[in-house]
C-alpha cells in the first residue's frame, strides 16, 4: 500500500510539473507579433501615430528621390512596442520580408523605431555595408536620433538621420562628430562632497574632537545635500549620501593613525585635483601624462631599490653565491645581446635591458635572507499614415541582411 501511495504521489507531482511547464513552453514558442506580415506599401509606415501627414510626405519624397537617383531603398517604420521580440530580430525579419534593396545588390536600409520601448535600429543590407558601416550607423543613432528622441522631436531626428544615411549612400562622408562637453550631474557632486565631509569628520573624530558635535554637523550637512539635489532621486540620495560619508570617514580616520601614509594620500589627492584643474586648459593629455610620468619614475626607482636590497642580502648571506649569481646574469645578458643584434647597437642593448632586469630579479630573489616585508601576504583580495506613394516604393527584390547596422536606446 505504501509503495502504491508513493507511485501515485510521483504521478501527481509529474502531472503538476508538466501542467506548469507546458504552458510556459507554449508561450515561449508563441509566434511573434504580426508586424512582419505588414506589406511595404509606403516608404514610411507609422503605426505609433507619431508623424503627421506633412512630415510623412516630406520624408517619403526625400527617400523617393534617393531611390530614383541611386536605386537604393530606405524604409522607415515606427511601432508602439516590440512585443516579445528584440529590435534586432524584428528589424531583420522586416528587412527580409520586405526584400529591401535591388535584387542581387541588396542596397536597402531599414530605420525601425520602437517608441514606447525607447529603442531604435538601423538595419543595413549586404550591398551597403561597406558604405554604411556599423560604426557609422551607431554614430548616426548617437548624434541624430537619440538626442532628438529624448526631447520628443521624432520627425526632426528621423530626418537628420536620413540625411546622413543619404550622404553615405551617395558616397559622401559624414562630418566629424563634435565631442559634447562632459557634464557632471549634481548627484555626483553631492556624493563627492559627502565623501569629503565624511573624510574631514573621520579625521576630527580620530584626533579626539567631541563626537556629538561632529556627528550633528554631519547630519545637518547630509540633510542639506539631499535637499539641494532633491528631485525624484532623493530616496536614493538619502541612502547614498550617508554611505559616502561613512566610507570617507572610515578611510581617512584609519589613515590618521599612520600619519606618514595619511599625508602621502592627501598629497596624492591634491596632486590629482591640481592635474584635473590644469587639464581643463591644456587638454586631457596633460592629466594622463601627469599621472603616467611620475608613476613610471616611481616604478623604476622602486624596482632598482628592490633589486639593490636583494643583491645586498645575497652578498651578506654568501659572497660566493652572490658572485655565482652575478656571473650567470652577465653571461645570459651577453648571450641575449649577441642573439638580438650585435654588440655595437644601442637599440639592441635597450631591447635586452628589460630581460636582464627580469633575470636579475629571478636570480637574486632566491636569497633566503631577503624578506619582502614583515607583514606581507601573498594572497589577493581573498498608426497611421495619410498618403500612399507610387509603386516604386514596394519591394525591390533584395532583402539580404546579415545583421549589419546598429541599435540604440534613449
Amino acid at each position: 500500500m505504501i509503495k502504491a501511495f508513493l507511485q501515485q504521489g510521483r504521478s501527481l507531482w509529474l502531472a503538476v510539473f508538466l501542467g506548469l511547464l507546458l504552458p510556459a513552453m507554449v508561450f515561449a514558442e508563441s509566434p511573434p507579433p504580426g508586424l512582419v506580415k505588414i506589406s511595404l506599401e509606403r516608404r514610411v509606415i507609422d503605426l505609433s501615430a507619431t508623424l503627421d501627414a506633412v512630415e510623412q510626405q516630406r520624408i517619403e519624397q526625400k527617400l523617393a528621390a534617393l531611390e530614383q537617383r541611386r536605386g537604393a531603398q530606405i524604409a522607415v517604420m515606427l511601432v508602439p512596442n516590440l512585443g516579445e521580440q528584440n529590435i534586432e530580430t524584428l528589424s531583420n525579419q522586416l528587412f527580409r520580408a520586405w526584400k529591401l534593396g535591388r535584387k542581387g545588390i541588396n542596397d536597402g536600409i531599414l530605420l525601425l523605431v520602437a517608441k514606447n520601448d525607447r529603442q531604435v535600429r538601423i538595419e543595413v543590407g549586404y550591398g551597403l555595408e561597406s558604405l554604411v558601416t556599423d560604426l557609422l550607423a551607431g554614430q548616426i543613432i548617437a548624434r541624430d536620433l537619440t538626442p532628438a528622441f529624448r526631447q520628443g522631436d521624432y520627425a526632426g531626428g528621423i530626418e537628420r538621420a536620413l540625411d546622413d544615411l543619404i550622404v553615405l549612400v551617395d558616397g559622401g562622408q559624414l562630418p566629424e562628430p563634435v565631442s559634447a562637453p562632459l557634464t557632471v550631474p549634481p548627484e555626483a557632486y553631492a556624493l563627492l562632497l559627502a565623501f569629503i565631509f565624511g573624510s574631514v569628520a573621520g579625521v576630527m573624530l580620530a584626533a579626539g574632537w567631541a563626537w556629538r558635535r561632529v556627528l550633528g554637523a554631519l547630519l545637518l550637512l547630509a540633510a542639506l545635500l539631499v535637499g539641494v539635489v532633491g528631485g525624484r532621486e532623493w530616496p536614493m540620495q538619502l541612502l547614498l549620501v550617508p554611505l559616502c560619508m561613512l566610507v570617507g570617514g572610515a578611510t581617512f580616520g584609519g589613515l590618521w593613525q599612520a600619519r606618514r601614509v595619511f599625508y602621502g594620500v592627501l598629497g596624492l589627492l591634491l596632486y590629482i585635483a591640481l592635474l584635473t584643474l590644469v587639464s581643463q586648459y591644456l587638454g586631457s593629455a596633460t592629466f594622463l601624462y601627469g599621472l603616467a610620468v611620475p608613476a613610471g619614475v616611481l616604478l623604476v626607482l622602486g624596482g632598482h631599490w628592490l633589486l639593490y636590497r636583494m643583491m645586498r642580502n645575497s652578498w651578506k648571506k654568501s659572497a660566493k653565491g652572490f658572485r655565482w649569481r652575478l656571473g650567470v646574469l652577465l653571461v645570459l645578458t651577453l648571450l641575449l645581446e649577441s642573439a638580438v643584434g650585435g654588440w655595437n647597437s644601442l637599440h639592441s642593448w635597450l631591447a635586452v635591458l628589460p630581460f636582464a632586469y627580469f633575470i636579475a630579479f629571478v636570480l637574486f630573489a632566491g636569497s633566503r635572507n631577503f624578506r619582502w616585508s614583515s607583514g606581507a601576504s601573498s594572497g589577493s583580495s581573498g498608426g497611421g499614415s495619410s498618403t500612399r506613394s507610387s509603386s516604386s516604393s514596394s519591394s525591390g527584390g533584395g532583402g539580404s541582411s546579415g545583421g549589419g547596422g546598429a541599435s540604440g536606446s534613449w
